[in-house]
């Protein structure tokens, strides 16, 4: 027989919260191991004490059987001599007699043992459309205050029956202090309301109300777990047609519901750890490629011209209940709320704004503390198939990143689009979900009430802010009257350089490195509109030492409302103010109009100098006829991508030109510009010159930072690498050269990466 030892272990990660403790009580009974396991300030400590053949087998098998929403960033393992302990308990918290520090955890979706038991007929909560435990459920949603117990929840006011209470305090039990937990005697409770408020049906027969709704075409406001949905069938076209006339949403895709894995196979094609991450805790929208049936039987306006579909499983046994009465028709299910607005988690506020949009409401009486909308991810497949990350919020939200060192308390505000705030503690870098533009007031006022919220959870007073370099966004207007209000310093970040920061933060590095940063808009230093960058340096700092060639823009945000305006800017510099004619761009508004911008072309008045990657891609776009107006952000770009994608036959690639001046080099796409209509005008197709483009600015890029510092790790960061094509071209070529590229995954290459970024620069640089 083995000696006894023991085995202590500190865990630090996703541990608390999320069944943890229970799964390690139940290891521990499994291989007869005495001990006890307890939270502490950072996550869990554990204490084993058997054979040393046990406690082998118990740190193979943690890690393997973990809970599915637990993540173990580090295990601390420290082997000691036996204590004769007996029995194995779960211990209070204890940290120096205050409360364990524990991470906000983000929402789950619903668990397979959970929703076994909401299809079973001979389960107690058969049906119950609010079922959860440890593995699954609202957190972050419900949450008051920490520590995260029930009655610091929106859950305080359901008290548990007889049966839940004996669950919830069995440690053998998955629902051992699940802190929503409850039934059809004890929680929360279905309403049908109509458009008029009054409440037509209540519990089950709210939830058939609302299906036959779905089922007759009709449009539906689901109060889901972070906010409000608004559903409809998505092979009905004239339905689909209905709910973008109403909602002001003319072409942005639409996410598809679908019932599970097996019944979304019929439109998507989903490789193998594709499957895993759409049933996996998180459960976000992830965008695949359409299968034939996803080409044909899904309604053409649920996302035109687009060859692939953002799908996503049902985040809760509501949502279940709807798709599996449905006989697992695929649902339209987006964001319930009005162009340019938060998402909208209050009853009241739902039903004065979603009314003019949908025919009825099925809603519940558990009220949702914060909005959190859907997060989206995209599968890459080359170099290597991973997911990439485009928005960041329920499910990974406000889950931390870990510096590789501890930062001193702070904040950082992001900059105008796709928000997120973000949060110092220690060597968390806690990132808000997707807060969205700031264009409304109510954006405004709910992205202030979002910081102020997030610094009360955290216990965190900021000893700085770090917000955008431009002087007029609302976030650098809200840096400087907390500043104030806090007496703090705040530190400016230019755009660029945050998304560069950010990407290495992704990878826990400092640099030095290369970044090529390419988005839509970012206010330079020298008063111009960056977009299309080579930066070189550290997180602290860094050089822009190339650059695309520079265009001028006429109208300012006229041009990013309407491509055809980048097109004629593009055509006026490639052909030295001789604009063709004969392209479909200079058609794409009345003459008069065209006439105007060339005059303004001319004279150079009226015009903003960039390098803007993101509008090369749209005057691309327009210049072949593809897209002439912007209807939601990048429409043209993604339209670009998705011809390019379709493209029948190979293309050869648009030339790109390097040029260097005084040390500064250049990224040269006009004579691109002159091939294209050349090419163009002997008749390729948009299709082949839109691959073309991708090709030959992916190989461009690859030359240009070459010819710079080639031997350089090389970071990519912005908007434009949500482009797939763009970005597994670029990857895949760097990698045949044996050079290192890293894109982020985790954080998204969007702005909604930006205040990470502009934390982590001024945290590194502050530390010299």
């Amino acid at each position: 027989m083995d000696a006894r030892e023991r085995l202590q272990l500190r865990v630090i990660g996703v541990v608390q919260g999320v069944g943890f403790r229970p799964f390690v009580h139940r290891l521990a009974h499994a291989l007869d191991l005495a001990g006890f396991v307890r939270n502490d300030l950072d996550g869990v400590w554990i204490e084993v004490e058997g054979s040393h053949a046990a406690l082998l087998e118990f740190l193979a098998r943690m890690p393997r059987e973990k809970p599915r929403a637990a993540i173990l960033y580090s295990l601390d393992p420290r082997w000691l001599p036996a204590t004769g302990a007996e029995g194995f308990e779960i211990r209070p918290s204890r940290v120096g007699g205050s409360e364990a520090r524990a991470w906000l955890l983000p929402d789950l979706s619903i668990c397979a043992d959970c929703t076994q038991e909401l299809l079973d007929p001979a389960d107690r909560r058969h049906r119950y459309p609010f079922l959860n435990c440890t593995h699954c459920g609202p957190r972050y949603t419900i949450l008051e205050s920490l520590p995260y117990d029930r009655a610091r929840t929106s859950m305080q006011h359901f008290e548990l029956c007889p049966s839940c209470r004996n669950e919830y305090e069995d440690p053998q039990n998955r629902r051992f202090h699940a802190q929503p937990t409850a039934c059809a005697r004890c929680g929360p409770r279905l309403r049908f309301v109509g458009v008029d408020g009054v409440v037509a049906e209540e519990g089950d027969a709210a939830l058939r109300r609302a299906e036959a709704l779905l089922r007759d075409g009709r449009i539906l406001a689901l109060k889901g777990l972070g906010g409000y949905h608004v559903l409809v069938d998505a092979t009905d076209e004239p339905a689909v047609a209905r709910l973008r006339a109403r909602k002001g949403r003319p072409t942005k895709a639409l996410a598809v519901l679908v019932r599970d894995v097996c019944t979304a196979r019929r439109w998507v094609e989903i490789p193998a750890a594709a499957a895993a991450l759409l049933e996996g805790a998180a459960g976000p929208i992830v965008l695949l490629r359409r299968t034939k049936a996803g080409q044909g039987e899904i309604a053409p306006s649920v996302a035109p011209g687009c060859d692939a579909l953002g799908v996503f499983l049902p985040t809760t046994p509501l949502h279940r209940l709807l798709v599996e009465d449905l006989e697992a028709r695929p649902l339209v299910c987006t964001s319930g709320n009005p162009s340019d607005q938060p998402t909208i988690c209050d009853d009241d506020e739902a039903l004065a704004a979603l009314s003019p949009i949908v025919d009825g409401f099925l809603v519940h009486d558990r009220p949702i503390l914060r909005a959190v909308d859907d997060s989206v991810v995209q599968w890459l497949e080359r170099p290597r198939p991973r997911p990439q990350l485009l928005r960041r919020a329920r499910g990974y939200a406000p889950l931390p990143l870990l510096a590789p060192h501890p930062l001193p308390p702070a904040l950082a505000l992001g900059g105008h689009m796709n928000v997120t705030v973000a949060v110092a503690r220690d060597r968390e870098i806690v990132l808000s979900p997707h807060l969205g533009e700031m264009e409304s007031t109510g954006a405004r006022e709910s992205l202030e009430r979002s910081v102020r919220d997030l610094l009360g959870l955290l216990d965190v007073q900021p000893v700085w802010i770090a917000h955008d370099l431009h002087p007029d966004y609302f976030t650098t207007a809200l840096a400087a009257e907390l500043a104030a209000e806090w007496d703090i310093a705040r530190h400016p970040v230019q755009h660029h350089h945050a998304h560069f920061a950010a990407a290495l933060l992704e990878r826990e590095s400092e640099g030095p490195a290369l970044g090529v940063i390419f988005d839509g808009t970012g206010y330079g230093p020298d008063g111009t509109v960056w977009g299309g960058e080579l930066l070189q340096g550290t997180a602290a700092r860094s050089e822009r030492i190339g650059s695309l060639q520079p265009f001028v823009l006429v109208g300012g945000e006229a041009a990013v409302r309407e491509p055809w305006r980048c097109a004629l800017a593009l055509l006026d510099a490639a052909f030295e103010g001789q604009v063709p004619e004969d392209l479909p761009c200079t058609t794409a508004a009345p003459e008069s109009t065209v006439d105007a911008v060339r005059q303004l072309l001319r004279s150079q008045r009226a015009t903003v100098r960039t390098t803007s990657a993101g509008r090369l891609f749209d005057g691309f776009a327009a210049l072949l006829g593809l897209c002439f107006r912007n209807t939601h952000q990048a429409e043209a770009p993604q339209c670009l991508e998705w011809a390019a994608r379709a493209a029948k036959t190979p293309a050869e690639s648009l030339p790109f030109a390097i040029r260097s001046d005084e040390g500064f080099s250049s990224l040269d796409w006009r004579p691109a510009v002159r091939a294209a209509v050349e090419r163009w005008r002997q008749g390729e197709d948009a299709g082949s010159l839109a691959a073309a483009f991708h090709r030959g600015l992916a190989a461009g890029v690859l030359e240009w930072v070459q010819s710079v510092a080639p031997a350089e790790e090389v970071f990519l960061g912005g908007g434009v690498f949500c482009n797939r094509l763009l970005t597994e071209t670029l990857l895949v070529a760097a990698r045949e050269q044996g050079e290192r590229w890293c894109v982020p995954t985790q954080l998204p290459p969007t702005d909604g990466a930006l205040a990470a970024g502009q934390l982590w620069s001024v945290a590194v640089r502050e530390r010299g």
